[in-house]
């Protein structure tokens, strides 16, 4: 495809827009890439599941104890950063995920600063917490932070134009619809670009761990900085065991001789079924990182730091758009000491559906004196870490409609329940116990009612 002042184009409107030279250098040579759509697919015949080389096991409890004195020394060199950026919409929602409550009359900002006070309380650091947001998510994220005495250091990512399908040509609607955020590969450009790598490093930071918002079972672990010092390992993506459930997310893969994360937008729709075999690929990326800053400058200075270029479509309004998205577990690809840890569910507990909110909210979750996520202790252990929850459309679809089904959603007790599905029209009151496997499939029509005090032990309903 010729791109004959489509370039020049991009480049103008960016400028105008205010955003970084670099960011619209970086995004013009992506631009570059997609001339030919399918030349970026990787074949998974040419991938390979990685080693224990390089995809570590939680080393046994004894090891565990003296990695975690390591990083307990280690702490003071550490900085917390969120990916802060996110609205709402999957669960069908207009408003930035970090202001929506999250457990105990809580925001998901209010108990991240939780954690880091907690941090610098009980372990006596004073341990940095940064947060990138977005141009959707700053104001009101100012708004909070603004309540603490907690310094809290905050910087925008960057943001590109949607690109007209077929042409290339940018996204000329007039509103904000033109632009869109380039996916959260885009921290490590950004903080470079703010000038706050720097700064973090200037002021002694050796290490940041960087996660998610919405998973607040992603917490600073001590022993895990104490291996990444041990082994000297410049980059650390913690995975997960890949269950059925999360089989289209990315899983680590070997190709070339290098640890790389693999995402289905990079597989061809053919080869999307073999991607998708959990066994075959039994890791899945928790997108909690590791990064040792001083190896992420230098990446960045040299220009080695290299993110595959993730094509989603969309159409918005009467055009078919492409918005770019770069990953940023991706960025293991781009250092020689790179190495996956096979972490437990227990730190990965991200909430994308209004059933993952209503679990995170119910007795199934707790949260502990340093505001960490955790299993409740009065759940059995004979059940699952957390038992699932499914909401069907006709009965919920965004947070804001959780009054019109619940009376009190966190007053629904789920410590002893397995499961829970809910279809049709059905309205929980107060102080309901779920336990075992519960369904309940209301017929169109009336609204089926479930009293004050009720206990629903395993079954079908009504």
């Amino acid at each position: 495809m010729k791109l004959d002042g489509i370039e020049e184009r991009i480049r103008c409107k960016m400028a105008s827009r205010g955003i970084h030279p670099g960011a619209i250098e970086n995004f013009l040579r992506m631009v570059d890439q997609i001339n030919d759509e399918r030349s970026a697919y990787v074949s998974v015949d040419e991938v390979s599941t990685p080693d224990a080389g390089l995809l570590l096991n939680p080393p046994d409890p004894k090891n565990i104890a003296t990695l975690a004195a390591r990083g307990r020394s280690l702490l003071a060199k550490a900085v917390v950063i969120k990916l802060n950026g996110g609205r709402s919409t999957t669960m069908g929602g207009v408003v930035p995920k970090g202001v929506l409550t999250a457990k105990n009359g809580r925001s998901y900002l209010e108990i991240i600063i939780g954690q880091i006070e907690a941090i610098r309380r009980d372990w006596g650091i004073q341990m940095p917490l940064v947060l990138m947001d977005s141009f959707f998510t700053h104001g009101p994220t100012l708004e909070i932070i603004g309540r603490f005495d907690l310094p809290v250091l905050t910087f925008i990512q960057n943001q590109i134009p949607r690109l007209v399908e077929g042409t290339l040509e940018p996204l000329e609607s007039g509103t904000d619809e033109d632009w869109a955020p380039p996916g959260h590969g885009d921290v490590y450009e950004s903080l470079q670009q703010t000038g706050l790598l720097d700064k973090l490093r200037e002021d002694g930071c050796r290490w940041a761990f960087i996660s998610n918002l919405d998973n607040l079972a992603a917490s600073v672990e001590p022993w895990i900085l104490g291996l990444m010092e041990t082994e000297r390992i410049e980059f650390l993506l913690e995975v997960t065991a890949r269950t059925k459930v999360d089989r289209k997310g990315g899983t680590l893969v070997v190709g070339n001789g290098r640890l790389d994360l693999l995402e289905i937008a990079q597989v061809a729709p053919e080869d999307r079924e073999s991607f998708m075999d959990i066994n075959r690929f039994h890791v899945f990326n928790t997108n909690n990182v590791w990064v040792d800053l001083d190896a992420l400058s230098a990446a960045l200075k040299d220009k080695s730091l290299r993110l595959p270029l993730i094509l989603n479509h969309k159409t918005i309004g009467r055009h078919k758009v492409i918005q770019f998205e770069t990953a940023m577990g991706a960025a293991i690809g781009s250092f020689r000491r790179a190495r996956g840890l096979q972490v437990g569910r227990d730190r990965f507990f991200p909430t994308k559906k209004v059933a993952d909110l209503f679990l995170l909210q119910s007795d199934a979750c707790a949260l502990d004196s340093m505001d960490k996520l955790q299993k409740n202790p009065l759940r059995p252990s004979s059940l699952p870490l957390r038992p699932t929850v499914f909401f069907g459309p006709e009965f919920l679809n965004s947070p804001l409609e959780l009054s019109e089904r619940f009376e009190d959603p966190s007053s629904v007790s789920l410590v002893n329940a397995c499961s829970l599905e809910v279809s049709g029209p059905v309205f929980f009151e107060r102080d309901i116990k779920i336990e075992g496997q519960v369904a309940i499939n209301a017929p169109p029509g009336e609204v089926y009612r479930i009293s004050k005090g009720t206990v629903l032990r395993g079954g079908k309903y009504p």
